[in-house]
């Protein structure tokens, strides 16, 4: 298995395996500590997403669709401050980053990802 440490000449890190998830199904719960959620179902999905802890700190998430759907995540309260949801527009590919932060999730970037 691969290890995290940096390699002492490039200073680069192996990253793999990244810890994953796809949720496949109408509603489900992206688990803690996951690094990539991958929405699939074919209708739009309505994901819970928890407070992330304080060990989290600097944790990068993304979450991107492989269908054209509306896919919502919830947080309440979680997401910059006291926005509530992600919703997606609706095309394969659309995405956001969210990074880990004093037990809340700040946006990154966003591809037809609106917040709410």
């Amino acid at each position: 298995m691969a290890t995290p440490i940096p390699n002492s000449n490039s200073g680069a890190a192996n990253r793999l395996p990244v810890a994953w998830q796809e949720i496949s199904t109408a509603t489900g719960t992206i688990t803690a500590g996951k690094e990539f959620v991958l929405l699939s179902y074919a209708g739009a999905t309505a994901v819970t997403l928890a407070a992330p802890t304080l060990d989290m700190n600097g944790l990068i998430l993304e979450i991107t669709s492989s269908v054209a759907q509306a896919h919502v995540v919830t947080a309440t309260n979680l997401i910059n401050g006291d926005n509530d949801t992600l919703t997606w527009g609706g095309a394969v590919g659309d995405s956001c980053s969210l990074r880990a932060w004093n037990k809340e999730w700040l946006t990154g970037y966003l591809v037809n990802v609106t917040v709410g």
